[in-house]
């Protein structure tokens, strides 16, 4: 049996380490120099074509960098607070993305006054004859009449007369000429006292169809909405439109209620529709040094303010966002606007307070430079440590 000494025990370990040592600074020199030529860390992409042909591929679009100041803030706000309406009803084709102007194009009756009523089945008439009894008295006898089914009254003593599809004056004329023809010299008159063949119907999202009586009085659009308890939320607007035989007319509830606008009157059997705007949600896009990437959303009644988006949430890290490096950039027809802010002097905060966002604006932040050399210099020593371990663990099994 042989027996090594504590001494030739340590000679390999002593080699081994000084081995692995040598393979771990060679490991991060070799690190360092494939960092050089951008090969050193590989992410997760698409085989597809090379690096610097994606690049070549991407749309350049030039940036104009403006100073964030009271006088530039000013004017920067300036600019229409641009809503847009999704139209998204057919599911045959994509979602359109439309301004206001174009979603809400008004097309208003030029006629306001439907004319003499028409008279259909269900109608009832109120008639009255006045006669003279034998004692020369003027008697007035009152009665309702239907028009039935197959479109005809029943008078007595004259019998049937067609009333469908005629007017009051039709009808009238036509009781006298059969007055006439029987030899009854009786006066008469009448009214139309139910208008049932005739009414309007409003179809709204929340309620669905309502059957609204047509009146002898004037019915107008916005005395119906109101009292129907229609509303606007602030800052939208409701497309009304109206059916009117072959045509279509569309009004805008918030332009209906104007006093200079004039009042629009409803016709027999006029079909009313009420339809919401379906407004696009509007965000600010929150991109660089702010953690999450995330979108925050805005609205035109509140108008919130660079100062609200960047302080309302935790948006900038004190330690590795650049506070002198923050943009609201804002595309301006083919170029892009960026608006530069350098919050490293507190008294410049005010400007974030004065700047409105607007719908797809993008707030980018800087990062650190010495924040962007420590990650780097992580990610090697992160890779050093992860050869350490396996040295160590390569050595516990050797033992």
């Amino acid at each position: 049996m042989y027996c090594f000494s504590d001494n030739k025990m340590r000679k390999p370990q002593r080699f081994l380490s000084y081995i692995y040592t040598i393979a771990t600074r060679s490991f991060l020199v070799f690190f360092l120099v494939l960092g050089g030529c951008g090969q050193a860390y590989f992410p997760i992409q698409l085989n597809g074509i090379s690096r610097s042909e994606r690049t070549a591929n991407q749309e350049n679009t030039e940036v104009v960098i403006i100073p964030m100041t009271l006088e530039t803030a000013k004017k920067a706000n300036l600019e229409y607070y641009k809503r847009r309406v999704v139209k998204a009803g057919n599911l045959r084709e994509p979602a359109k993305i439309l301004p206001v102007s174009e979603a809400m194009q008004e097309f208003l009756p030029k006629q306001n006054d439907p004319g003499p009523y028409i008279m259909g089945i269900g109608d009832v008439i109120s008639f009255t004859t006045f006669d003279k009894n034998n004692e020369d008295v003027t008697v007035l006898l009152t009665r309702d009449l239907v028009v039935k089914e197959d479109g005809y009254l029943y008078i007595s003593p004259i019998g049937r007369i067609k009333a469908v599809g005629l007017s009051q004056l039709q009808l009238e004329d036509q009781i006298y000429q059969k007055f006439l023809e029987e030899d009854y010299g009786i006066d008469f008159e009448l009214a139309i006292t139910g208008f049932n063949s005739k009414n309007i119907i409003m179809i709204s999202q929340k309620d669905g169809p309502t059957k609204i009586p047509y009146l002898s009085r004037p019915i107008y659009l916005d005395e119906l909405l109101s009292s129907s308890n229609i509303k606007t939320v602030p800052g939208s607007d409701i497309r009304i439109k109206i059916l009117r035989g072959d045509n279509k007319y569309v009004v805008s509830m918030l332009n209906l209620f104007e006093k200079s606008r004039k009042k629009i009157r409803l016709f027999p059997n006029d079909k009313i529709f009420i339809e919401p705007l379906n407004y696009r949600k509007e965000h600010v896009l929150i991109v660089g040094e702010t953690g999450a990437q995330r979108s925050t959303q805005i609205n035109s009644i509140e108008r919130q303010t660079l100062s609200d988006t960047l302080f309302g949430s935790p948006v900038l890290n004190t330690v590795t966002s650049d506070f002198s490096q923050i943009y609201v950039l804002r595309k301006n027809k083919k170029i892009f606007n960026a608006y530069h802010l350098d919050i490293t002097d507190p008294t410049r905060i005010n400007f974030a307070s004065k700047f409105e966002m607007r719908p797809d604006d993008v707030i980018f932040v800087a990062t650190q430079p010495l924040s962007l050399y420590s990650r780097t210099l992580n990610q090697i020593l992160g890779s050093t440590g992860l050869t350490l371990q396996a040295r160590d663990t390569l050595k516990a099994e050797l033992r």
